[in-house]
């Protein structure tokens, strides 16, 4: 009896043993590609390491990072994509327990979205725009925050005196041109993609509403970072690594490559990629501008389209700093 029931033991600790070894799913989000690249970056294979030994991935698209919220208050995703005001929602009135944890990109310093009319258009001010519909990606995101922002800096009221709709961004030019709106919002591909057309102009910038921003940045829950730490090393170790690769000139064509074969684009259609001035910013090894946070929150708690917040006490950049000394010894 005794014999059997050490068997038994030594076989349920044989299992516990083969459970924690396995690798454990991040659930990563992203969404237009580019601006964001995590997805294509984990296509270097070669530049990847601990992907199937500490973890595995599994890459969520959203349509906004509203959507993000959901998810993550559901328990549906790991890793979210945030804007200031969404991450704000988060923290302020849906009591997450997140952390700002790394950069994705920054509007403003070299690229800014547009958001652009008709070249035969007669609106030429903001407030031409009075009476009229604008798309965005999603409501409660960067893109809808900077709508609003620039309304309400022109003396408009956001959804009494401009119509704010919901469409994807693969839509908007056609629903422009189309007359199904009066101004659409266009991020780097699509802005690229249709501005060579001639019939569409810029009438403001996303940098017009609220300067350079913290435009897109990692966030994730304080019991995962915990929790997960080292799998989460692990992963931005290779993260990093794979964009220092992109981010090097001398690889940039070959970069441009996996991006148009992951957008299904060609290649001539993302030249404007990974190259000073016409792509979004990206901070070395995802470090997270402070100063550009704390200023994004500001500027948007002016404009009552958030609570104050000190963004210090939302920031853990820990993690991607070991993962960044890892590279470096």
């Amino acid at each position: 009896m005794k014999l059997s029931k050490l068997l038994a033991a030594l076989v349920l600790a044989s299992v516990a043993a083969t459970a924690w070894a396995q690798p454990v799913k991040l659930r990563v989000n992203y969404s237009v590609v580019p601006p964001h690249l995590v997805p294509v970056l984990f296509m270097k294979k070669d530049l990847i390491k601990h992907e199937g030994k500490s973890y595995t991935t599994d890459f969520i698209y959203t349509g906004g990072s509203s959507l993000v919220l959901q998810a993550m208050a559901a328990d549906e995703m790991d890793l979210g994509v945030y804007t200031m005001n969404a991450f704000g929602a988060a923290v302020q009135n849906a009591k997450m327990p997140l952390m700002m944890i790394a950069d994705l990109v920054t509007d403003g310093p070299w690229f800014t979205a547009v958001y652009g009319v008709k070249a035969d258009s007669p609106i030429r001010s903001i407030q031409d725009l009075k009476g009229k519909s604008i798309a965005v990606n999603a409501f409660g995101g960067g893109h809808d925050a900077a709508v609003r922002a620039m309304m309400i800096k022109n003396g408009l009221v956001p959804m009494r005196d401009v119509n704010i709709v919901e469409a994807r961004f693969p839509a908007m030019p056609a629903m422009l041109r189309e007359g199904k709106v009066e101004a659409a919002t266009f991020v780097a591909p699509s802005w690229y993609a249709n501005k060579a057309k001639g019939d569409i102009r810029p009438l403001f910038t996303m940098k017009d509403a609220l300067g350079d921003s913290a435009f897109l940045f990692w966030a994730a829950k304080k019991d995962l970072l915990e929790k997960r730490r080292a799998v989460l090393v692990d992963f931005f170790e290779d993260y990093i690594r794979a964009q220092r690769w992109f981010m090097d000139p001398k690889n940039r064509q070959e970069a441009l490559g996996y991006i148009a074969k992951f957008a299904k684009r060609q290649v001539k259609d993302v030249e404007y990629e990974l190259q000073e001035g016409t792509t979004y910013f990206r901070e070395k090894d995802l470090r997270l501008n402070h100063a550009t946070l704390q200023r994004t929150a500001d500027e948007l708690a002016k404009l009552d389209m958030m609570k104050p917040l000190q963004v210090k006490s939302y920031i853990d950049e820990s993690i991607i700093i070991e993962a960044a000394k890892r590279l470096d010894r």
